[in-house]
């Protein structure tokens, strides 16, 4: 997989979680429980690098701020300490 920073950089995140979904073969990360990234295991899908580094930042970094604005302000306050 090219992009070996992303666990690195989502988990860098306030309130960020992983886990690995084994059915789907996926890892997943989320924010209070709900999932806002995902990045499949099987080398047959696996990311192969052609999205550019900073593109992929700012989608993963608005997939973030869109489930963080879903969730209440007490909740977020909460979330990101």
């Amino acid at each position: 997989m090219r992009y070996t920073w992303i666990d690195e950089y989502l988990l860098d995140k306030k309130g960020v979680t992983k886990d690995i979904q084994k059915d789907w073969n996926w890892i997943r990360y989320q924010i209070g429980g709900k999932m806002f990234a995902a990045i499949c295991l099987d080398e047959k899908n696996e990311p192969d690098g052609e999205v550019p580094d900073d593109l992929l930042k700012d989608l993963l970094d608005k997939s973030y701020q869109l489930v963080l604005a879903g969730f209440s302000k007490k909740k977020q306050k909460e979330i990101l300490g």
